[in-house]
């Protein structure tokens, strides 16, 4: 009953999704018209007059908003706004204007619930510092704003200016436009402008004929490009100087502490090097899934073992359980046991694996890394030199990002003193080499391996072991005994390739179930079963990785906590 009423919720979610979206659609609003008139003053201000004409459909709108930036500009004031012809108030009520100075300025216009219907609205502010000054005196204006969600379709943009002042040449707008005149001003129209679609104008009158005052932005603005000049080859040099002094000494070190092993290639080989356990060949070959073949091998000792259960909204689940066994077990198996299990717990779900294994990861690795050591196949001397290079790369990393974001900021709070902007340019070129030697350097720590030369002649067999699985997987290897499923199916776990491993099988055909597999009650118990088990296996193997074991995995097993580095 439940489930039934679940999905008609679910189905009615879904209709009502369907019904809604016609019903937001047809709400809309376009321009009919965006006129902006420019008057430029005798001071060289700017009183600028926007009005629109907007069309509303669909459902009541009851405001209108415009933002205007002061980029370029020495700010930008409100003056008074009106609706309809009619002057508006400020406030925030039906029939008032709301205005926020600032940089942008907004504006927004509050009037009664407006639908299927067109109403009018003006806003005029004034603009300090917006003539430039050069070789002419030129305004250059963004009349329509870059960022607007409706078409408009016309714009009318009226230019006055004073008499004393003489145009070099005739205004232009950044899209084809049309001239004309008014009994004030040149006149230029424009028709059919999209969504986001900008226009700006461009003016250029005589030098000093319309102010011959500098604006205070724009002297800003010359003395920062100065002062940039002035600093950024400070900065590049002393970045490539940086960077090609500390390249040689990670060289020289690279250099000082690299080995030379007679180590051959990786061959595939179709014989395991060793019995060598499961969990031990995932260290070696650096592989996040080495816990997965620990499971499935004391499945096949009699201490493990797997069942597959009806779960919730018709799912499967594969439950791991722990059975009473005499069988001798290592220090790392009982330490995955201990991580897997609680106290007075048999059952685990399959899922839940790599979750638990990552909270209590400890008593799985570190049994692991001293039995290495004690095979000689791991150098402490190297795991530590290793830990100390990953710390060191990312202090280096963290350190010189955060001086470089520094350098950038302080330096641009001085761009009226050279000196200083140059000492705060030389810091961030030599924080951004920093960053990308620390990039170098943690590049290397992740190959720097912490085996000694008997572990790596180890890690190559098991390599060419590896290999062969995976070539047997892909079917690019002769057909092979059936009983090398379970034989190496904890192998084939710990290099991720469970679920490709059972499916070379399943092809295969007649292929028995391993005696710790106990399918449903009342199902086939098909080897595809076995096929899903080891999916999930491959999973967890991923799972583990994204939460932290493929780090010390990739990193040769290293615990990268800094306060611990000596």
């Amino acid at each position: 009953m439940t489930r039934k009423l679940s999905l008609t919720l679910i189905i009615g979610l879904l209709i009502s999704l369907f019904v809604a979206s016609p019903v937001l659609a047809a709400k809309s609003y376009y321009a009919e018209r965006f006129d902006v008139h420019l008057d430029i003053q005798e001071d060289g201000t700017v009183i600028v007059t926007e009005t629109v004409e907007f069309h509303f459909e669909g459902d009541p709108f009851t405001f209108a908003f415009r933002e205007i930036s002061a980029n370029e500009t020495d700010g930008v004031t409100f003056l008074d706004a009106s609706m309809d012809g009619m002057p508006m108030p400020i406030g925030t009520q039906a029939g008032q204007v709301e205005v926020v100075a600032g940089d942008p300025l907004k504006v927004t216009w509050h009037f009664p619930a407006t639908s299927d219907a067109s109403r009018v609205f003006t806003v005029r502010y004034r603009v300090d510092g917006v003539i430039r000054k050069g070789d002419a005196d030129m305004l250059i204006w963004r009349v329509i704003p870059e960022d607007h969600d409706y078409s408009i379709a016309t714009s009318s943009i009226i230019l006055t200016y004073p008499q004393k002042a003489t145009l070099l040449e005739d205004p232009r707008l950044s899209r084809d436009f049309e001239t004309g005149s008014t009994n004030t001003g040149i006149l230029l129209t424009v028709s059919g402008l999209g969504e986001d679609e900008d226009l700006i104008l461009t003016a250029s009158f005589a030098p000093d004929s319309l102010t011959t005052i500098v604006p205070q932005w724009q002297t800003q603005k010359e003395l920062a490009d100065a002062t940039t000049a002035r600093a950024l080859p400070v900065g590049f040099i002393s970045g490539i100087a940086a960077l090609i002094l500390g390249g040689l000494g990670l060289f020289s070190y690279v250099r000082t502490n690299g080995r030379d092993l007679n180590i051959s290639d990786v061959i595939p080989t179709p014989n395991p090097p060793s019995d060598l356990a499961p969990a031990l060949v995932g260290m070696l070959t650096k592989q996040a899934n080495g816990f997965m073949g620990t499971i499935f091998d004391l499945a096949g000792r009699s201490v493990l073992e797997i069942r597959e259960e009806k779960g919730s909204w018709g799912t499967t689940n594969y439950m791991l359980t722990q059975k009473e066994s005499d069988a001798s077990l290592s220090l790392h198996e009982r330490g995955l046991l201990s991580a897997l299990f609680k106290a007075d717990e048999t059952q685990v779900n399959m899922n839940e694996v790599a979750t638990r294994l990552g909270m209590k990861s400890k008593l799985f690795d570190e049994p692991l890394e001293q039995e290495l050591i004690h095979r000689k196949w791991l150098d402490p001397e190297r795991k530590l030199t290793h830990k100390k290079l990953v710390a060191s790369s990312l202090i280096t990393m963290f350190l010189s990002l955060a001086l470089f974001v520094g350098a950038l900021l302080l330096g641009s709070g001085f761009i009226g003193d050279v000196n200083m902007a140059m000492l705060f340019a030389g810091m961030a070129g030599i924080s951004a080499a920093m960053f990308v030697l620390s990039i170098a350097l943690f590049i290397y720590s992740a190959s720097y391996s912490v085996l000694t030369p008997s572990g790596e002649e180890q890690a190559v067999r098991w390599k060419g072991f590896q290999e062969y699985i995976k070539q047997v997987s892909k079917g690019k290897e002769p057909a092979i005994r059936t009983d090398f499923f379970e034989k190496y199916l904890a192998y084939a776990a710990v290099f991720g390739l469970g679920a490709q491993w059972a499916k070379y099988f399943q092809k295969m055909g007649d292929i028995p179930l391993p005696i710790w597999f106990h399918a449903m009650a009342g199902s086939d118990a098909n080897f595809g079963a076995m096929v899903a088990v080891m999916s999930t296996s491959d999973t967890a193997g991923v799972s583990a990785a994204g939460r932290g074991r493929s780090l010390r995995r990739r990193f040769e097993w290293s615990w990268i906590v800094l306060d611990k580095v000596v």
